[in-house]
């Protein structure tokens, strides 16, 4: 794996999931800290990060990012509002959302099992660690997972499909992923990219 803001990506071709329409893991301890969070996140590329640390400071909310989209997000800095303005978020956002650390000893909603491997739900290259281990075992923090980026991106997963978040959906996730294994980086709106540290850090504020 490359380092955390680069593409963690190998030579093979990434194959869709071929269930990628359809609606149907222990958190690390550097993340299980906000202020800590705050000072990994602050490492990361200064565009997407000023954005994200400026939502990440505002008051008022059980769920730093209840009810905000990734594009959402980056367009209430851009116009200088604050998340309580946005019209983008909906009426009654629900902010239930768990971290992996919580998710490892819970059960899961259907759709998604521990004994799942991860390319089953989220697409993968061929034979690459992603796509062979199970959903248990980025829930828990697999090796090849070092940024975190799928064991945040499964924990949202099963935030959806349980119905503890109702701003993100499963299409949008795996699209994000999708472009994150792809390209290295997931743009949210144009002129914007987010490595993992962005991404992890966003998911973060979707279940503190």
């Amino acid at each position: 794996m490359a380092t955390e803001h680069r593409h963690p990506s190998e030579s093979d071709p990434v194959v869709p999931n071929p269930d990628a329409n359809a609606v149907p893991a222990s958190a690390a301890a550097s993340l299980s800290d906000k202020g800590k969070a705050r000072r990994r996140f602050a490492r990361a590329g200064a565009g997407a990060t000023g954005v994200l640390l400026t939502l990440h400071s505002q008051p008022g909310m059980a769920c730093t990012f209840c009810g905000i989209s990734a594009s959402a997000a980056v367009s209430a800095i851009g116009q200088n509002k604050t998340i309580g303005t946005l019209s983008h978020r909906p009426v009654a956002s629900v902010c239930n959302g768990i971290r992996p650390s919580e998710w490892c000893g819970r059960t899961w909603p259907a759709g998604c099992k521990p004994t799942d491997t991860f390319g089953t739900h989220f697409s993968c290259k061929i034979g690459s660690a992603y796509a062979n281990a199970t959903c248990k075992e980025i829930m828990e923090g697999a090796s090849c997972d070092q940024s975190h980026m799928a064991q945040y991106m499964l924990a949202a997963y099963l935030n959806v499909l349980s119905g503890r978040v109702n701003f993100l959906s499963v299409e949008s996730l795996r699209s994000a992923w999708y472009e994150w294994v792809t390209k290295g980086y997931y743009a949210p709106m144009a002129g914007q990219r987010w490595y993992a540290n962005d991404m992890v850090t966003y998911l973060y504020g979707t279940m503190d």
